[in-house]
């Protein structure tokens, strides 16, 4: 049973977000405190907004309240896995460009990410400058994605003269 809240949420994500919308925000949802942590200590240094998450339900909840372009995944969580949230992000009017995190990074789930829908894999421990083009690169990506909105056009007023 869907309550008010939930329908509520849901009629939002399926909504366009604002056509100015510029900056770069992220959620990253990971079991990982030190992962969290240096992601934050990049995102603050840089002047980006990043939202943080433990666990899946966690994430969803956060990508309900806030919008997002850009989700930072650790492969394997408590209560589920990367797979999980892409088919959360899939659906979305506008989804968000998720990026697998593995310790255990390789070719096989770098393609396994792409194939699916994935943005990208980013192997931890971290390298600032990759992390930041991967992330940088996403929201790009999502941002000119975007539907472009025209603005509003003065109808033509024609006179009664003729």
């Amino acid at each position: 049973m869907h309550t008010s809240e939930s329908l509520n949420t849901n009629e939002r994500l399926l909504q366009p977000a604002p056509i100015d919308y510029d900056p770069v925000v992220s959620l990253a949802v990971s079991p990982f405190e030190a992962d969290l942590s240096f992601l934050q200590r990049m995102f603050d240094d840089a002047d980006w907004k990043l939202f943080t998450a433990h666990t899946y339900k966690e994430g969803m909840a956060e990508l309900s309240r806030e919008l997002i372009p850009v989700v930072l995944c650790e492969c394997q969580l408590p209560d589920g896995n990367w797979k999980d949230v892409l088919s959360r992000l899939a659906p979305m009017l506008e989804p968000p460009r998720l990026i697998a995190v593995s310790h255990h990074a390789d070719e096989r789930l770098w393609l396994e990410v792409l194939n699916l829908g994935g943005f990208d894999l980013l192997a931890t421990p971290f390298h600032e400058v990759e992390a930041g083009y991967a992330i940088g690169t996403a929201w790009l990506d999502w941002k000119y994605a975007r539907p472009q909105v025209a603005p509003l056009q003065t109808p033509y007023l024609r006179s009664d003269d003729g």
